[in-house]
């Protein structure tokens, strides 16, 4: 088995972010890193939407970021630490549009070692040196600089290294133009010594070029994090330590006084712990800073700090909103707070500053450093306005594939998120349309165009619409209302329209080619007596008609320079075949007319003419279809694309020579059963096609490679591209009786997605087939629900019952309330995915917690089993109580009563189907139960596994015979069952002590893919003696009799390795398009999508192993990470290609390309089909 890896969807998770001038212009833009992706976002200040400039992978693990701008310097550029075990300085090129490494230095060795440097890194403010750090030991100081070239250099690393230290945080430390300064907090001890926390000063002194520990001094054991004050004439320089409870001021110059501030709480807390601040951003304004800080609960503070010169004498701390807890904050000038977060159900949002937070609300000062930590009363946003929000999916729980809604392609069902902002969704391929207006029209129409009078004009003013014996003229602007006045025919349908230069407009009936002036004059072309025109192609200067039934016959007109008329060419154009679609291509800069025009005929061929004076009406290129073409499209697209939409519903795509004329490299590709309609359209300012079948599809340019994607919207019969003051780009559609304004809001996306809110974390899911409801089990730790919270409150005597209810925040934005460690919050939800509705939701009280969850059929009736742990601890690992909760569904499947609660002596992990009976995981320990009436009954038990058992998987062709069962360290195991003696007997294990996370056994029952908590992928096989000894002896006995010297005696063969950077949360097997093969499907716990395609030719992995070789050899990324060494940063590579990697060859130079194409013995054009080809036969 050899399989190719592919990436559907980059990792939504945004561990880092940090703000700058990353493109060296006027306009802020954010760099942030999803686990091995640098992406560089765009908020759009007059919109208020994130726009996602450029995306990049890496290869390597992106574990810290910071901005880093030269003294004097208009650009800012990122420090990357990552696991290369190297410091690179990057810079984003606006010219090629991707991150290019200034300078790279490497320090150690890869992978993310606690002693490497890379896990922080911190830039001097005023932009002289860079510290990178390890978690345990090792600091690394960098002098950066100039060349005489004025390029970017960097000095021989200074070490600041202290033996048995651990490192929590190292900011740069603003000290004006003095030497530079870093601070770190540390904990430092060794040779038995008793640990302290301490903040430490760093130094750099430039004349002497070498790093001393200038200042340390002692701090909170519970010291998280540093936020550096600015310093010289924009503030008083010097820290904030921020700790659980407190923050505290410090500074090393010896006058400075230690100002201390509780972090205060919101009123009616349960929990008594402190607060922990886990983001900052410091916005400097004009003689004037403050501080955002987020607590763990997402409530946002404001931090005043009033000072006199170098002297801080007061610091204020006062609430300002709450929004989702979030890993970065960035504060914008334009008056932005852009927020990212690991967590789903809030995704990285934009807000807008309403106010500074200045008008009412108590402010806490330093004064109350020995009182009772303050309290506030939490409120819905009012200093923040929402105004853009990017959906995040992470962290991905589990997933399933289903069809559920009877689409052409299936639906992803992901649990995600955590807590209260926890949410299934539903994941479908497809872009977000956003509907603005839907207006019923006196008839059913047939075609819709917009149009503008003047080149200049940024919106359009006309939006006319065809009927089957008449037009329709309409006015764009506050409201949109008819036109009696236009000029154009109403009494006639409309075959083509466009605006002609000099203001006026060409109108194409069936019965003339009218052509409207600004004056107001009218001149007309008529067809030959007897004769209608079929179809046409206008633009601004140039207008070709076919004739209908002429066997090919076409008219060419151009505009004249001098009298401003449509001129007939004195030569027609003659096919042979009747004209059914004409297409214009667009004009070149520097001509003023097309050089091309695309004909498409009824012997299913579409052929390209020249347009130009040299060669007019010339003949150059013919591309055979496989049906004749109803539409056919030409548009700029990095090359100058031919689109052909034919009626069986195939899409062809095929280049076209800029000189020649020549079509080459043609691309297939099926979007229905209806005929595809064409229409050209604007996507973030660049042509992209609009195909219209059984459902609309954009295709359009994403960082250099054509993307076909669908609309996640209704089939639509016509479309064309919109602009008004409200729509900036948008589409005007007709769709049956209706005309329809839509906007593309994430053009850039693969997937939307539909969320429907859970309460609590959700742990596992269940799909009853008949009823198509899901039964989801939640369960949270340290928490309480809000009828749990309820209950507490009016217990304590906090508040009456009357008032318990509202006393309760919404956990959907403020979160869950915490409790004390040990305590469990767990419920069992029915909910409709169609409507999102809860139809029945189980509290389980007594401090159960759900862990498990199956679909068990007894006895020909289905039942959902759970299992239950009470008073569960994690470390070490245990329960008070365990219990299988048996219920049975109810009310056509909508709502599950409980048949009884079987107690168990461990906490029962995982839960299976098999043989008619209950399986159950207790700890290393199967055992099967069958249904009874007041309990399940225990059949039998066996040992089977060292540990714990964490995930079991029936065999898909012996389903009653055998069982794959992971264990929590020590990988997978082949399971068989004697039926006879009722024994479990482990006969394949693995050779190396794999942390299972996920698992799926593949159909032919021998091979099985797992994925680890350190971020690889492997397929195991059984070994070939082992499957035919199992084939001769069910039981397995005689494989397990035979005595190892350790664990069985035979191994699972290792088919393939990969590692993919994240963790596997679940795997399955489904093929994603209609009439596609069935490809691995694996969702990770950052939010990512990724397929694992199997060849099925040693032709194609020839190719693609070659490709994957060439790219190692002459490709580096931006991040210096070698890619073999990246792939196999656990386990070295095996049977795999990286499809991310080959997919690179799209954003290269076409120096890099050429030179790639060379070594592949491939032309760009091939290498592009082939990667094309490769993702849209078996993905998207």
């Amino acid at each position: 088995m050899f399989l190719y890896n592919l990436t559907l969807q980059a990792p939504t998770a945004v561990s880092t972010a940090i703000l700058g001038h990353f493109s060296g212009g006027k306009h802020q833009e954010v760099v942030v890193a999803r686990q091995q992706f640098l992406e560089l976002w765009r908020p759009d200040t007059a919109t208020g939407k994130l726009v996602v400039e450029h995306s990049e992978n890496l290869f390597c693990q992106v574990r810290s970021l910071a901005a880093f701008r030269l003294t004097g310097g208009s650009k800012d550029y990122i420090v990357l630490g990552s696991d290369a075990g190297a410091l690179s300085l990057l810079e984003f090129d606006t010219r090629g549009k991707r991150f290019v490494a200034v300078q790279h230095h490497e320090f150690g060795r890869t992978g993310l070692r606690r002693q490497i440097p890379g896990q922080y890194v911190a830039a001097d403010p005023r932009g002289r040196a860079v510290m990178v750090a390890g978690v345990e030991r090792t600091k690394i100081v960098y002098v950066v600089t100039r060349d005489a070239a004025a390029n970017v250099m960097i000095q021989s690393p200074l070490e600041a290294n202290k033996a048995h230290s651990v490192c929590f945080d190292v900011v740069g430390v603003d000290v004006g133009y003095e030497n530079p300064v870093f601070a770190a907090i540390e904990t430092v001890g060794g040779d038995g010594a008793q640990t302290t926390k301490q903040l430490v000063y760093y130094e750099l002194d430039l004349g002497l070029n070498h790093v001393v520990r200038k200042w340390s001094v002692g701090v909170s054991d519970t010291a998280n994090k540093l936020i550096a004050l600015p310093g010289s004439s924009d503030g008083p320089s010097g820290v904030l330590v921020c700790s659980e409870g407190f923050i505290e001021y410090r500074h090393s110059t010896g006058g400075a006084k230690v100002h201390r501030v509780p972090v205060p709480r919101r009123t009616g807390q349960i929990d008594t712990r402190g607060l922990m601040i886990v983001a900052s951003a410091v916005h400097r304004m004009k003689n004037a800073f403050f501080i955002l800080a987020q607590a763990e609960t997402g409530d946002l503070y404001k931090i005043a700090v009033q000072y006199t010169a170098d002297e801080v004498t007061r610091i204020g701390i006062k609430y300002f909103d709450t929004i989702a807890p979030t890993s970065s904050l960035c504060i914008l000038r334009a008056g932005f707070l852009f927020a990212t977060t690991m967590e789903s159900g809030s995704g990285h949002q934009l807000f807008q500053f309403e106010n500074l937070g200045d008008e009412g609300g108590e402010c806490f000062s330093t004064d109350s450093e020995h009182g009772s930590v303050p309290e506030f009363s939490a409120h819905e946003l009012s200093s923040l306005a929402l105004v853009d929000e990017i959906e995040s999916l992470s962290p991905v729980i589990r997933s399933q594939v289903h069809n559920l809604a009877d689409e052409e392609a299936p639906q992803i069902y992901a649990l995600c998120g955590r807590g209260g902002r926890s949410a299934l969704r539903i994941v479908r391929h497809g872009l977000e349309v956003s509907e603005m207006a839907v207006s019923e029209l006196p008839g059913t129409p047939r075609a819709v165009w917009t149009v503008r009078r003047r080149e200049s004009d940024s919106c359009d003013e006309y939006i006319v619409v065809s009927f089957v014996d008449a037009t329709l003229v309409l006015s764009v602007g506050e409201e949109v209302e008819e036109v009696k006045d236009s000029g154009l025919l109403a009494t006639a349908p409309t075959l083509a329209l466009h605006r002609v230069d000099g203001g006026g407009l060409v109108q194409v009936t069936p019965r003339a080619v009218r052509h409207v002036m600004a004056d107001g004059r009218v001149s007309e072309w008529q067809p030959p007596q007897g004769r209608e025109i079929a179809c046409a192609a206008v633009n601004a200067r140039q207008v070709v008609v076919a004739l209908a039934r002429s066997g090919g016959h076409a008219i060419y007109f151009e505009l004249h320079d001098q009298l401003g008329v449509l001129r007939e060419h004195e030569q027609a154009l003659h096919v042979g075949s009747d004209i059914t679609s004409l297409a214009l291509a667009p004009v070149d800069a520097g001509r003023v007319g097309a050089a091309f025009v695309a004909v498409g005929c009824e012997d299913r061929t579409v052929r390209v003419f020249a347009l130009d004076a040299a060669r007019c009406l010339e003949p150059l290129s013919v591309q055979a279809v496989a049906d004749s073409p109803h539409s056919v499209a030409m548009v700029q697209q990095g090359v100058l694309t031919l689109y052909a939409g034919l009626r069986n519903g195939l899409l062809v795509r095929a280049n076209v020579d800029a000189v020649s004329g020549e079509l080459s490299a043609p691309r297939t590709r099926f979007l229905g059963a209806r005929p595809v309609q064409l229409c050209v359209a604007t996507v973030r300012g660049t042509p992209a096609v609009v195909a219209l079948a059984t459902a609309p599809w954009l295709c359009h340019v994403v960082q250099g490679r054509v993307r076909v994607t669908p609309l996640s919207y209704d089939a639509l019969d016509y479309a064309a591209g919109f602009t008004s003051d409200q729509c900036a780009e948008g589409l005007v559609c007709i769709a049956s009786n209706t005309l329809r304004i839509l906007s593309i809001d994430r053009p850039d996306a693969i997937f939307n997605h539909a969320a429907i809110p859970l309460s609590l974390t959700p742990r596992d899911f269940v799909l009853n087939a008949t009823s198509r409801h899901f039964a989801v089990i939640e369960t949270e730790h340290a928490h309480l629900t809000s009828a749990q919270a309820a209950r507490e409150l009016v217990a304590r005597g906090d508040v009456s019952e009357s008032e318990a209810e509202t006393a309760v925040l919404p956990p959907e934005q403020f979160g869950l309330v915490r409790s004390e460690r040990g305590r469990w919050a767990s419920l069992i939800r029915v909910l409709d995915p169609f409507t999102g509705d809860s139809t029945q939701i189980i509290e389980l009280e007594d401090n159960f917690a759900a862990v498990s969850l199956a679909e068990v059929v007894f006895g020909g009736e289905t039942f959902v089993v759970v299992g239950c742990a009470r008073g569960m601890t994690l470390s070490p690992r245990g329960c008070q109580a365990g219990s299988i909760r048996t219920y049975r569904w109810a009310e056509e499947g909508t709502r599950l009563e409980l048949v009884h609660a079987t107690p168990v002596d461990d906490i029962p992990q995982c839960l299976l189907p098999f043989n008619g009976l209950l399986l159950v995981s207790l700890g290393g320990t199967l055992r099967l139960y069958d249904m009874g009436i007041r309990q399940l009954l225990k059949k039998t038990q066996s040992s089977v596994s060292p540990h714990v058992i964490t995930m079991m998987r029936p065999h898909p062709q012996l389903p009653n015979q055998r069982l794959f069962i992971a264990d929590v360290q020590e990988s997978i195991r082949l399971v068989a069952y004697s039926p006879d003696t009722h024994v479990f007997r482990t006969v394949v294990d693995d050779t190396l002590p794999r942390y299972i996370t996920s698992m799926h056994v593949l159909d032919d029952g021998d091979t099985v893919v797992a994925g680890d908590k350190f971020g690889n992928l492997a397929v195991l096989r059984v070994p070939e003696r082992a499957a035919k000894l199992l084939d001769s002896d069910p039981t397995g006995a005689r494989l397990a009799f035979e005595k190892p010297k350790f664990g069985t005696t035979h191994k699972w063969d290792l088919v393939a390795e990969f590692h993919i950077g994240d963790i596997a949360t679940s795997l399955t097997t489904c093929a994603l398009a209609p009439a596609s093969r069935q490809v691995i499907l694996y969702t990770t716990l950052m939010g990512s999508l990724q397929v694992c395609v199997p060849f099925v030719s040693k032709s194609d992995m020839d190719f693609f192993r070659t490709l994957e070789l060439a790219m190692r050899k002459l490709w580096t990324p931006a991040s210096g990470r070698n890619h073999l060494a990246y792939r196999s940063a656990i386990s070295p590579v095996r049977s795999f290609v990286d499809g991310d990697l080959c997919e690179v060859f799209f954003t290269l130079d076409y120096d890099m390309r050429e030179a790639i194409s060379d070594e592949v013995d491939r032309t760009q054009s091939d290498i592009f089909k082939k990667l094309e080809d490769m993702r849209s036969m078996f993905a998207f």
